[in-house]
């Protein structure tokens, strides 16, 4: 769903472009989140860019920065669009390039605190809390936990942070989260192994069906995908405003003849809400009418 939302967001500003020739490489990463399918990816996608001689790249998320479109920082005849870089972006060396802007990602955690205090202003204390993340052991996992650890989630707080491989750690720690805490909020799932093999992943409709159904405590998320995989309840930040503004970046790049470095590097500012109505009810939870507003404006909401 994240491309998906990204996709639609740059369509709509660059299909009135008649003059413009697009080409769309995905690397499909997070379905093979191995070193070497990364590593062969990136080299694809670097043949692609060489063969199409682009005037500019837009370049989604971070292993298409680190496999592929940070061996174009610096070069003086093609332009780099970034979006959905979670952290920051020296890893990849933009920070020294003139030739290089863009948009980061962020989890939109004000909102979701927001969401949450709602939810315990309508239920009152039987909505604790503590608050239990549990994820993947994915890279994008890695810097979310670290973004959401530093968070002021007052008055919850994150009572404790498992990452795991396989389905079986996944289902031992959901059970036991009871034990930790009041409330579970997942960020990505979608690199969860069938076995300590880790030959094949866990279908994430899969796992959030099974942890919806056996999880002891109520699950929210801080991506979109959560609810459309089953879950109850997400908010997340906007693949539509990713898109959208680096497609918007890239026109003044094209059209205005703006050096990249001129175009300050953008925050996101907006966030998407997800719900699921019979899970709400399932857990006995209420939220003010807006949410649910927000929700359906937005296709986001689920009876």
């Amino acid at each position: 769903s994240w491309p998906r939302d990204i996709d639609v967001g740059l369509k709509r500003e660059l299909d009135a472009k008649l003059g413009y020739k697009v080409l769309w490489h995905y690397m499909d990463t997070k379905n093979h989140p191995d070193k070497e399918f990364k590593r062969k990816s990136g080299a694809m996608a670097r043949r692609a860019i060489d063969a199409f001689k682009p005037n500019l790249i837009i370049a989604i998320d971070d292993d298409a920065q680190a496999y592929a479109a940070m061996d174009f920082a610096r070069d003086p005849h093609v332009a780099i669009v970034f979006a959905g870089i979670n952290g920051s972006v020296e890893p990849y060396g933009y920070h020294k390039a003139g030739n290089v802007t863009g948009i980061y990602e962020r989890k939109p955690m004000q909102d979701l605190r927001r969401a949450l205090l709602e939810m315990r202003r309508a239920n009152g204390s039987k909505l604790g809390r503590r608050i239990m993340q549990i994820g993947d052991r994915s890279d994008s996992v890695r810097i979310d936990m670290k973004e959401i650890g530093a968070f002021d989630w007052a008055p919850f707080h994150i009572s404790n942070s498992p990452q795991v491989d396989t389905f079986e750690e996944w289902k031992r720690m959901v059970m036991a989260s009871k034990e930790k805490a009041d409330l579970i909020l997942l960020s990505n799932y979608h690199n969860i192994f069938e076995n300590a093999a880790k030959k094949k992943l866990v279908p994430p409709a899969e796992v959030m069906e099974w942890t919806e159904e056996n999880s002891p405590l109520p699950v929210v998320g801080i991506g979109g995908f959560m609810v459309e995989d089953g879950g109850m309840f997400a908010v997340a930040a906007s693949g539509f405003e990713q898109g959208a503004v680096a497609a918007r970046m890239a026109i003044q790049v094209i059209e205005h003849g703006m050096a990249p470095i001129s175009i300050p590097h953008a925050m996101p500012r907006q966030f998407l809400v997800y719900m699921r109505r019979q899970l709400l009810d399932k857990r006995g939870i209420t939220l003010p009418p807006l949410y649910e507003a927000f929700a359906r404006a937005s296709n986001n909401y689920y009876d």
